[in-house]
């Protein structure tokens, strides 16, 4: 069994079936839940999650109520373990990036393979799988790797 974490843009169109990747996104994790692989969750998800979620349609988000939101985020905590973010992943961040370098927003991808290092998870599914290039220990799958295979 592999643990993969869901990365925010899967867990995004996921959970919005107007999305054009939904199908997509939503299959890869069936046959992922289906071949005994475990789905993981990060705060940082959720809290990204729900700016987009809140976010005005013209803004590019959803436009959905705070209210909605809530119930999308518990029934996504129903679903999916959610990892700690404790002390040890704020120290493997600050090493992260200051062994790589890392500058500006490429800040928020490294934090969350120091959340998924510190629970001893090395693989996530993500939509942008260039994002987690050069960060050491992390392996990107894009869900329609995981439909081909």
């Amino acid at each position: 069994m592999t643990v993969y974490l869901l990365d925010t843009n899967v867990v995004v169109r996921l959970m919005e079936p107007a999305a054009a990747e939904h199908g997509t996104v939503k299959e890869a994790i069936r046959r992922l839940i289906t071949a005994g692989h475990a789905l993981v969750l990060a705060p940082q998800v959720l809290t990204e999650l729900w700016v987009v979620a809140t976010r005005p349609v013209e803004a590019n988000g959803f436009g959905w109520h705070p209210s909605k939101t809530a119930e999308v985020i518990a029934s996504l905590r129903d679903r999916f373990v959610l990892l700690d973010e404790g002390p040890a992943a704020f120290e493997g961040w600050l090493t992260l990036v200051q062994a790589a370098k890392i500058r500006g927003k490429r800040a928020h991808d490294a934090r969350l393979a120091a959340v998924m290092l510190s629970q001893g998870v090395t693989q996530i599914l993500t939509l942008n799988t260039a994002d987690f290039d050069g960060l050491p220990g992390i392996t990107a799958l894009h869900p329609s790797a995981v439909l081909a295979g």
